[in-house]
């Protein structure tokens, strides 16, 4: 049967390492993968927050919140050489705030085994999401905000493409509380070969709560619930970040409901108008572990 040893090779390889969850069963699982190396060190919990450039991919709601124009460069690598790149930019124009991402998954080298011996050659998984999102600020509270995705995955020969959109509300309850819903992924995909794919459509709701410490420190603590529509279970994201008058940022968080990973760790470094950020992620089953930079520049 046509590359049916690729896809079984694939299949036992994919599900385990880019969605880690039980009992998954849709497919395009780096939709599931988060971007943002401040919101990955905070646990991805980042539904209420979502201010920044990575709201495209959490809350299209939440970047009219934001203080700047900016863009976001991402890169994150994974186990068994695969990679992840993230570039997004927010511009305002009051009171729309718009949005444009390209998110990116690669694995190359996957060898290709029909018999006992040598392998046969390689093939690659390619992955892609554009992204352009529109989100209103309706007042100083509220704000609503959409995504609209093209789609395109390619596993070895084989092509499928498609399209999804999101949408979100971000409420702030007061100077320091926000509470926030989203739903992700909601479209369709072409058939990958005789298969058909499954979008990972979510719900995510999320809080934040934002305070001062004093005239130098800024403590924020966020918590997310996660539901994949078609996976079974619900995820917890819980996260927290300190902050150092502006320029220094320490996170950690914990997801519960995966099967491969919990902890996660980061910090930011902030000078004029560059922002550095790193994330840590350990994986659990031999998986490795993950490290995401990025780089914003605020306009």
């Amino acid at each position: 049967m046509k590359y049916k040893i690729v896809y079984v090779l694939l299949a036992v390889w994919s599900i385990p390492m880019l969605s880690a969850t039980n009992n998954a069963s849709t497919g395009l699982s780096f939709l599931k993968l988060g971007v943002g190396a401040r919101a990955i060190g905070m646990a991805e919990a980042y539904g209420a927050l979502s201010d920044d450039a990575s709201g495209i991919y959490y809350n299209p709601a939440g970047i009219a919140f934001g203080e700047n124009n900016e863009v976001t460069v991402m890169h994150k690598q994974w186990a068994f050489g695969t990679t992840t790149e993230f570039l997004g930019s927010t511009v305002h124009v009051s009171p729309f705030t718009f949005g444009f991402g390209f998110n990116s998954t690669n694995v190359n080298g996957i060898e290709i085994r029909q018999q006992p011996g040598p392998a046969q050659g390689t093939f690659g998984l390619h992955d892609l999401a554009i992204s352009a999102t529109a989100s209103l600020r309706i007042d100083t509270t509220l704000s609503v905000g959409a995504t609209a995705k093209f789609l395109y995955e390619k596993i070895y020969v084989d092509e499928s493409n498609g399209a999804a959109f999101d949408f979100g509300v971000r409420y702030k309850y007061s100077h320091n509380l926000a509470i926030a819903l989203a739903v992700s992924n909601l479209g369709s995909m072409s058939k990958l070969l005789n298969d058909p794919i499954t979008l990972p459509t979510g719900l995510r709701g999320g809080a934040s709560f934002f305070s001062p410490l004093n005239d130098d420190f800024a403590v924020t603590i966020a918590s997310d619930l996660l539901k994949v529509v078609h996976d079974n279970g619900v995820r917890i994201h819980i996260g927290g970040e300190i902050v150092y008058r502006s320029l220094l940022a320490l996170r950690t968080g914990y997801q519960i409901g995966y099967d491969a990973k919990g902890l996660s760790a980061g910090l930011g470094v902030r000078y004029s108008l560059l922002q550095f950020d790193y994330a840590f992620v350990p994986f659990s089953n031999q998986l490795g572990d993950t490290h995401t930079f990025a780089l914003t520049f605020n306009l």
